[in-house]
């Protein structure tokens, strides 16, 4: 095996980049001696004549362009077959004695590339060899340092074809952020600042990005045009977004249309020489450098094209009329065969009206004009992909690509804060856009990049290999993450360190993702139902608890990555999710009129105030490195913008002059305020008839400022009390809780035990409230094994994954993906294009619940927020029970449409969820419920059951899942 030496007693291999290499790979050169020397505190020599190396050499050259290369490989040295004639392709060899004619170089370490990209990403994998992160900038991941450091290799190794040909990033919603960050740290969006960005685009094996264009012009603000030659330098390929076409930014047309006229209006109709114009010098400006081009038109600032009441004809045609324009101004001014030059046409929004057209007329996807034209689809702007191509691509040649986001400025509402992206969400729609033949464009739109690295890396290293990461690898998200850590820390961090990071990433990811922070209000989650807010708050601070802990843990280059890329946006995002919980259970006590909800108003406004602090600690840290990066407004939107935000308002309560108790079950709406006789009727709880329920709590608390002494009296062989007496102090809390246990061991069947909670107000007042506790024991039970559930409490509760059987096809099955659902893993049928149009033929899986009486139930499907795969389809799949009919059934209502006046949408992406009812014939007893798979995109989280007429308490979440029989 062949030993080669980076690092031999601090000093690194020399570099060579030959007199001739592209100017981009000896760009990149510099860039790998610094990584070098942050491993080593020592540069190492670039050289570009082997006549001038040292015993270790590094050659970095483009075979076909590279002397040293072809000299290798006249002499037998190396053979290059393997990258010839490849797309973006490195090659990896250690050669010992290389060149005869330079007997002093004694270790040869190749870097070979197809081409000028394929030769920058091996010089980024030596990198990374010696561990470098691609985030080494964006997320202050410094190396190492090592004094020594080797590879090891007996055969060379050949990096694979991207699977995607285009794979880049939009930066976009970049104000307040992003603009200012650059305008502090570069003097402007400029090539000083492109210059970090193309690099940390080429580290993660991306060739493609349209740059900042809120009030940039990335072909002007350069200065000149020094950011559109930098990036052809570097390798890197431009375009510009859904509505800047031939090679213009947004704002130009404003700043510039007095050179073509006198009149602003950006319209085909009434403007069409100005503006053909000044299209024909966009291209003419740009035809030095690799572009993909965007053609087509929108109105100005992302708007409709038309007015309102334009037919759906009219817009195409004017669409088709500036096509056939640009089309001319490309082939007179940059090749007169078309076909040689990329183009891409989005379908963003209206445009897929357009594209698909109707009975009244034509789409633009059956015009021969675009044939090779690339067609970039486009997610719904909040992560679900909507109209994918029909048959895997093929009827049309030009290709397709996707435009996806992490971050979106628009409605229902804007999210651009920090990040909101559950990585499996991204695996999984992506992976179904490649599965639809999507794979000559991925873009995805990253706001202000910084904040959204974590999904990046995912993102961009799925449209590198997805052979590796996609669909046939359906938890490749938890490896993922491991291995994403241990490239951004590397042996910085012990194993229990390292399981606290995976617990804090993918915990703020989460929850991020359920309700992301610009959506978060008052009400959201419900203070009396399931316990949720309470259970919610429980879950965050016990994660915002262990993101603190690793923050004082940590220490060195470990700290500066974890604050950098994960404890900010963590502690942030986490910190205003409890305190929205704070508020709705200070909003609940202060409507029943309980001081104890001062405790919660307290920690409220305590989190309200640590928010700007973590952010400005944010900007402050490293220097300053980041300042301005988490400015946005952040939570509490009232629109869909940031005009109206405003954080919770906490309520105080008053106590009342006098004796003033009230008892409460948590986790009921009704209440006691002491004997009386609108309170005959005892408080009631019946959770112990659950069998995986041991314990209940019995709230009292007090309107009056008067303190009391407490007694719970009960006779009972099975229940018990952590604290049958007490008291409730009115100068601290306000409150006092008991827990009452239940001993299953001493009950048979169903038992009620009648509790009465005396009370002794210290003004020699007294009352009293009656309770009945309800419990059943276990029952005779299937076993979990068997996934059999109760019904209890009038409904029943399934989680997804929780089959008890299934049956697959030898075209596909329903799989279980981890962590995919809002709370817990859902199931999905796979392959994620295939269709099934007989239910009794397709892949299936049945759930057993034992219903409390016949009658009709009520089946709520927890769905994802996917829309249908295919324009016009409606998410098809089919129920069925007990083995009869399967019933079509509807993931989406008639006539749905992916835009804000459609609510049925809108929610969907708000909650991240959609509840599809079926309704149903059940028996008393067992009964069982099959789900069939239809057409593509139905995910289901989990199913709940509930008799006709009788609703689910309201709650967020759902409720939890039921006992197993």
């Amino acid at each position: 095996m062949s030993v080669f030496h980076i690092i031999k007693d601090r000093i690194p291999a020399a570099i060579l980049v030959e007199e001739n290499a592209y100017e981009g790979v000896r760009l990149i050169g510099d860039t790998i001696a610094e990584d070098m020397s942050l491993i080593t505190g020592n540069t190492p020599d670039i050289i570009t004549s082997p006549a001038d190396a040292p015993e270790r050499l590094i050659l970095a050259g483009t075979e076909g362009l590279s002397p040293a290369l072809e000299s290798l490989e006249t002499s037998g040295k190396l053979s290059l077959s393997g990258i010839k004639g490849k797309r973006e392709v490195f090659q990896l060899e250690i050669i010992n004695d290389p060149f005869p004619d330079h007997p002093q170089i004694r270790e040869l370490f190749v870097i070979a590339g197809s081409d000028k990209r394929g030769t920058i990403y091996g010089m980024f994998r030596l990198s990374e060899l010696c561990g470098v992160s691609p985030l080494v900038y964006f997320g202050d991941a410094y190396p190492l340092k090592r004094e020594d450091l080797e590879i090891k290799q007996d055969v060379p190794f050949i990096s694979k074809e991207p699977s995607v040909r285009y794979r880049g990033f939009f930066i976009n919603d970049e104000w307040p952020a992003f603009g200012n960050w650059c305008t502090e740290r570069f003097g402007g969006i400029n090539a000083l600042a492109y210059r970090k960005i193309f690099e940390l685009l080429l580290r993660l094996k991306g060739n493609y990005m349209w740059p900042a264009m809120w009030n940039s012009s990335f072909s002007e603000d350069g200065p000149g045009l020094e950011n559109a030659e930098l990036a052809d330098k570097l390798g890197v390929v431009m375009g510009l977004s859904h509505h800047e076409p031939m090679c213009r930014a947004g704002v130009e047309w404003q700043r510039k249309y007095r050179e073509y006229g006198e009149d602003p209006t950006w319209s085909f109709i009434s403007n069409e020489e100005a503006i053909t114009a000044f299209w024909r010098d966009g291209v003419i400006r740009n035809r030095p450098f690799e572009n993909v081009i965007t053609i087509g038109m929108r109105g100005e600032n992302d708007s409709k094209l038309m007015p309102e009441n334009a037919t759906l004809s009219d817009n195409i045609e004017v669409i088709k009329k500036a096509i056939r324009a640009q089309h001319r101004l490309i082939k007179e001014n940059v090749n007169e065969d078309l076909a040689k030059v990329p183009r891409m046409l989005a379908i963003y929004k209206e445009v897929e009206d357009y594209f698909e057209g109707d009975e009244t007329c034509e789409g633009l996807k059956d015009w021969d004009e675009i044939k090779d034209v690339i067609f970039l689809l486009s997610d719904d702007n909040h992560g679900n992909l909507r109209g994918l191509p029909r048959d895997g691509g093929k009827d049309h040649p030009g290709g397709y690509g996707m435009y996806y986001h992490f971050d979106y400025h628009g409605a229902p509402i804007s999210y651009e804060w920090t990040n909101c992206v559950r990585l499996t969400k991204t695996w999984e729609q992506m992976s179904q856009a490649y599965e639809a033949g999507v794979r000559d464009m991925w873009i995805v739109n990253v706001g202000d990049i910084k904040c959204v690295e974590y999904p990046l890396c995912f993102f961009m290293d799925l449209a590198f290999d997805y052979e590796h990461y996609g669909e046939k690898n359906p938890n490749v998200t938890e490896r993922y993450l491991e291995d994403w850590i241990d490239r951004q820390f590397g042996e910085c961090i012990n194993a229990g360190q390292k399981d606290k990071l995976m617990r804090v990433i993918d915990g703020y990811t989460k929850w991020n993702a359920i309700r992301t922070p610009e959506t978060m209000r008052d009400g959201i989650f419900d203070p009396v139902h399931f316990n949720e807010c309470e259970r919610v708050k429980e879950e965050v601070d016990s994660l915002l608890k262990t993101a603190f802990e690793l923050k004082e843990e940590l220490s060195g280059d470990a700290l500066k990555a974890y604050e950098s890329m994960v404890f900010y946006y963590a502690a942030a995002s986490l910190n205003l999710i409890s305190a929205y919980m704070d508020r709705g259970l200070n909003r609940l006590l202060a409507e029943r009129g309980c001081i104890h909800s001062k405790i919660y108003a307290d920690s409220m406004m305590e989190k309200l105030k640590r928010d700007p602090v973590l952010v400005e600690e944010f900007h402050r840290f490293n220097d300053g490195k980041w300042n301005h990066c988490l400015s946005s407004a952040h939570t509490g939107f009232r629109s869909w913008d940031d005009r109206d935000w405003t954080y919770p308002v906490a309520e105080i309560v008053t106590p009342v002059h006098g004796a003033k108790a009230l008892i409460s079950f948590r986790g009921s709406e009704r209440f006691h305020l002491g004997a009386h006789w609108q309170d005959r009727e005892p408080l009631v709880n019946d959770d112990l008839t659950r069998p995986d329920v041991d314990r209940i709590l019995l709230d009292l608390d007090s309107r009056g400022d008067v303190s009391y002494s407490y007694r719970a009296v009960f006779e009972s062989t099975w229940l018990s009390c952590d604290k049958c007496e007490g008291r409730v102090d009115t100068d601290t809390e306000g409150r006092a809780t008991l827990y009452f246990t239940a001993d299953r061991k001493n009950i048979t069947g169903r038992k009620e035990c009648p509790v009465r909670i005396e009370i002794s107000f210290d003004n020699g007042m007294k009352t009293s409230s009656d309770l009945l506790i309800i419990a059943e024991d276990a029952g005779p039970g299937y076993g979990p094994e068997e996934n059999v559930f109760i019904e209890k409490q009038g409904y029943c509760c399934i989680q997804a994954e929780h089959f008890r059987d299934k049956y697959d096809t030898d075209e596909g099955a329903f799989l279980v993906v981890r962590h995919l659902g809002r709370e817990h893993s859902a199931i999905k049928a796979f392959p994620s294009m295939m269709t099934y149009p007989d239910p009794k033929s397709a892949p299936s899986v049945t759930y057993s619940f034992i219903a409390a009486e016949s009658g009709t139930y009520e089946l709520q499907l927890y769905m994802l927020s996917r829309n249908p795969a295919v324009i016009g389809t409606r998410l098809k799949f089919a129920v069925s029970v007990n083995g009869g009919v399967p019933a079509d059934t509807f993931g989406v209502k008639e006539g749905y449409y992916t835009e804000w006046t459609d609510r049925d949408w809108s929610e969907g992406v708000l909650n991240s969820i959609r509840i599809v009812t079926v309704k149903l014939p059940v028996n008393s007893g067992r009964n069982d419920i099959t789900i069939h798979a239809g057409e593509p995109g139905v995910i289901i989280e989990k199913l709940v059951l509930h008799p006709e007429g009788k609703p689910v308490p309201g709650s967020y979440l759902g409720p939890p899942e039921s006992p197993h029989a």
